[in-house]
């Protein structure tokens, strides 16, 4: 059932977008944007649409955190926010779920992991391997929010869109991001009283055995949370002044590691007002290039003066290659002789894969 008690604000429909973001069709920055390398950003979200994006191979790490993360969802939540398939916009739904068998829940959505297909051998070993590890990752889920009160701190929102508009940040696009856990965070509520940010973690590939079967190693819980998952919830304590306090929960397959102002400074609000202060710099720093050019194909001939490149990654996170951005220039000039020779001339529609690969990027920006 849509809620409909409230009128929702859409953070991606801005009044005045700046030239630069007009011409790239880019509308807001994303938070777990900001760790990633300038130029794989550049190919993520200025060169692939949308639709591309969505098209990208998953991983059964992913996937298998995805799993654990909608069986808590669907068992606290009081709201979870969903893409309206009519609208194509994020909306707030009421969990007919809430507070079911939590096996059940478990078995729902193992089942629906299980229709994951694997990208290659190593991620199917990892697919199979994960089968076994999601219930326990989810009872210490569980166990995890439980501890944090998620029994009496409702109600609860799950995935709320929520954003930090240009009149808020020194930013001239606004940044937008969603929230695991929200308790106390009705839609009427100004403030939660809690955000939560739940990471899974999954057991790693081993050596091979003597007998062939694959070896896992079991990771432990961290000692210290990562950095790109504190600007996340640096974001979420900006978003609200920094008046709701933040955990940031780690599960795996034999216990839960929670994070918060008691035992970690960038938890605080110091600590997050200073990681909320260092993704806005990027972001800055991306919004300064993009505004020096009109067209993609300026930016490119702009950083084919310096020393860097996309690097490409297999899908076990092994670098395959490497194509700088002067290489990329020189290469896609080529290619774009090649295509008048053949006749095609601007404004001609041409068909390409949109594989992350060398190839792509250089028939692209030919």
């Amino acid at each position: 059932m849509i809620l409909n008690n409230k009128v929702l604000e859409d953070p991606l429909n801005e009044s005045a977008l700046p030239l630069f973001a007009t011409k790239l069709k880019i509308n807001h920055h994303s938070p777990t944007q900001a760790s990633l390398p300038d130029g794989a950003w550049l190919f993520k979200y200025l060169v692939l649409t949308q639709e591309q994006r969505r098209m990208l191979p998953s991983n059964a790490n992913m996937k298998a955190g995805v799993a654990v993360n909608e069986i808590l969802q669907q068992y606290y939540g009081d709201t979870i926010w969903k893409l309206n398939p009519l609208t194509k916009k994020l909306m707030p739904y009421a969990n007919a779920l809430q507070y079911a068998d939590k096996q059940e829940l478990i078995t729902k959505n193992l089942d629906k992991f299980k229709e994951y297909d694997p990208v290659d051998d190593k991620d199917r070993e990892k697919f199979e391997k994960y089968q076994a590890e999601i219930p326990d990752v989810s009872l210490h889920g569980f166990s995890a929010l439980e501890k944090l009160g998620a029994a009496n701190l409702g109600p609860i929102v799950c995935e709320e869109q929520i954003s930090i508009t240009q009149s808020s940040s020194p930013l001239l696009l606004s940044v937008v991001g969603r929230t695991d856990f929200a308790f106390g965070g009705s839609l009427d509520a100004t403030i939660p009283s809690l955000i939560v940010e739940l990471k899974t973690s999954w057991s790693k590939l081993g050596k091979i055995r003597k007998d062939g079967s694959r070896g896992f190693i079991s990771l432990p819980l961290p000692a210290a949370p990562s950095f790109n998952h504190l600007t996340q919830c640096a974001f979420y304590a900006a978003k609200y002044n920094y008046q709701a306090p933040i955990a940031l929960v780690y599960c795996n397959k034999n216990g839960f590691q929670i994070f918060d102002q008691n035992n970690c400074k960038d938890l605080t609000p110091e600590g997050l007002q200073r990681n909320f202060r260092l993704i806005c710099n990027v972001f800055k720093r991306r919004e300064k290039i993009l505004a020096q050019f009109d067209t993609l194909i300026e930016a490119l001939d702009y950083a084919s003066n310096g020393e860097t490149g996309f690097n490409f990654y297999s899908s076990k996170c092994e670098l395959e290659t490497s194509l700088p951005y002067k290489e990329l220039s020189a290469r896609a000039k080529e290619v774009s002789c090649n295509l008048i020779g053949k006749g095609i001339i601007k404004g001609d529609r041409v068909a390409l894969l949109a594989i992350t690969s060398p190839d792509f990027l250089i028939t692209f920006f030919a």
